[in-house]
């Protein structure tokens, strides 16, 4: 008999976790184009839905297998639901690093990655048709394995 040593607890995150990102980045205002607005304007219950999605499981098996997936599913809907009027795709980048940060032991995610990566990875997810969702997500999957040191 094979004893099944149980993975590491996945560290969701909460809403208050995002009203926290996107007051975050709406002090920051004076470095983007377009402001990003409160907090309490999003989209009812699409957050919640997006945020619920990542932790599903169906028949006692999660939906999306490990962080890298968790991740990536995480980001795109971030982008693709809108759960927020203004700002999806820089509260998907904040969200996703943050989401990274909590479940991996190291990240490598330096300026040239944020400036360059993270930001085509959100104008690729944004600009994606949704019958291209399948090589979106290999397409992320890649990126995100890149910043990580577990794999």
């Amino acid at each position: 008999m094979t004893k099944k040593v149980p993975s590491k607890a996945v560290n969701y995150p909460e809403v208050e976790d995002f009203e926290q990102i996107v007051s975050n980045l709406r002090s920051m205002r004076a470095e983007f184009t377009e402001d990003i607005p409160p907090f309490e304007t999003r989209y009812a219950g699409v957050l919640e839905g997006i945020l619920a999605q990542i932790r599903a499981e169906y028949y006692g098996k999660e939906l999306y297998k490990g962080v890298v997936n968790k991740a990536v599913w995480l980001f795109y809907c971030l982008i693709k639901n809108h759960p927020f009027f203004n700002g999806n795709k820089r509260v998907a980048v904040v969200a996703l690093f943050d989401f990274l940060k909590r479940n991996v032991s190291e990240l490598y995610i330096d300026e040239d990655a944020i400036l360059n990566d993270l930001f085509q990875m959100a104008i690729r997810t944004s600009e994606s048709d949704p019958a291209e969702l399948e090589q979106v997500k290999r397409y992320l999957k890649r990126k995100i394995r890149k910043f990580i040191l577990e794999f």
